[in-house]
């Protein structure tokens, strides 16, 4: 995908100076709440992937998520969740155009991630971010299905679990265009299956259930990445689905 950032202003912020945006948090809210507005992490738009510039404006050097420019969406939600809970004087802000400036302390340097919006969004809040009733979905394979937005949700809740230390984890994307590009993961030899799913018109019926694992006939995945839990609560999956006539 093209690399697009926003535009950020290019003055360093010096040391001790009010960073601009709205505060990120991490860690719990205590009873007594936070003075003034913030953002939690579970619930901010970390898009895809950065463009980070370390500032020298500090007494001390910036941190930086990784090594180089490029930064992955992921790595710096892990980076800003372990600072802002381990360095409690760190302090991270978010503006309005989604640019995030993080520093250590008051008196260390800013780092600046500056976002590619045509990268996407992770998906860290399902519920509010995949709100279609239907969505077309184009497996790796290039065929095209029709499932339930609550089969999307249930598609990214896979993605997004923890994987087996050293295996490819899963991921899912918000695109600019409200379709959801996701990956459930896997061995560590295999290769990315994304999946591509778009807003689509509701059917007038989806037709009567599958006996064995209660999904409509649509959502049998054809490429058997997305078992479905059978009903008799036996712990098999249904791979069962028709194929298409000739």
């Amino acid at each position: 995908m093209p690399d697009t950032p926003a535009t950020v202003d290019p003055i360093d912020i010096p040391a001790r100076q009010p960073l601009p945006g709205t505060r990120l948090i991490a860690y719990r809210v205590p009873e007594w709440g936070i003075e003034g507005p913030y953002i939690h992490m579970n619930a901010a738009d970390i898009h895809a992937r950065y463009t980070q510039t370390a500032g020298r404006a500090g007494d001390f050097p910036a941190s930086t998520a990784g090594f180089g420019r490029q930064t992955e969406g992921q790595g710096l939600d892990n980076f800003l969740r372990g600072s802002l809970n381990f360095w409690r004087l760190s302090e991270a802000r978010m503006t309005a155009d989604g640019v995030i400036r993080y520093r250590q302390t008051r008196n260390h340097s800013t780092t600046t991630f500056v976002p590619d919006k045509a990268s996407g969004v992770l998906i860290n809040r399902p519920d509010e971010q995949v709100t279609a009733a239907a969505y077309r979905v184009t497996g790796p394979t290039g065929v095209t299905q029709l499932w339930r937005g609550r089969a999307v949700r249930d598609a990214v809740a896979r993605c997004r679990r923890k994987p087996v230390v050293g295996w490819p984890a899963g991921w899912a994307h918000l695109m600019p265009d409200a379709s959801v590009r996701f990956d459930p993961g896997g061995f560590p030899w295999s290769t990315p299956d994304v999946y591509t799913a778009a807003p689509a018109d509701e059917p007038e019926s989806w037709g009567a259930p599958c006996a064995e694992c209660r999904y409509p006939e649509s959502e049998h995945d054809l490429s058997h990445l997305w078992p479905r839990s059978r009903a008799d609560g036996s712990g098999h999956t249904c791979w069962t689905y028709t194929l298409p006539q000739a």
